[in-house]
């Protein structure tokens, strides 16, 4: 079986609603069968972007927003393998923190069935993959630090 590696870099929204924080989380169409699944914006660099320049796009993309504030530091690596026509891929995501201000948004619903604010418990428990959810731990702990 051929093996290919692939790269994408995403955004994990966050805003302050009071004194807490909320994230975005968006229910994206698979790619292969009719399913959704809750995830965090993502994607792949177009011409020549940085990561930061991919994720940003790739965020406004999907929901039609921009952070105001996005972090350099830390960020949040996600790795995982799957099979897609008969080729191995190992796909690694790295996440940048980012910050937005008000939190309307437009999601592209060639890609996206419905998205929304959660709060950070909520949006734990709504993640559907264990290993989005266990990096997701490690930005929550940040986030919930973060000022």
């Amino acid at each position: 079986m051929q093996i290919k590696n692939d790269i994408s870099y995403g955004v994990i929204p966050i805003r302050r609603v009071n004194d807490s924080w909320e994230v975005f989380l968006i229910n994206q169409f698979s790619k292969i069968g009719k399913n959704t699944y809750w995830i965090l914006p993502k994607g792949h660099p177009e011409n020549n972007e940085t990561p930061k320049q991919t994720a940003i796009r790739e965020l406004k993309e999907e929901t039609n927003m921009s952070p105001s504030i996005l972090l350099d530091e830390p960020t949040f690596k996600l790795q995982y393998d799957f099979v897609f026509d008969q080729v191995k891929i190992n796909k690694t995501v790295v996440f940048f923190i980012g910050v937005i201000e008000g939190g309307e948004y437009e999601v592209d619903g060639e890609e996206v069935k419905e998205a929304g604010w959660y709060s950070l418990s909520a949006a734990t428990e709504r993640l559907d993959y264990r290993d989005t959810k266990e990096m997701f731990s490690q930005a929550r702990e940040f986030i919930e630090n973060y000022q």
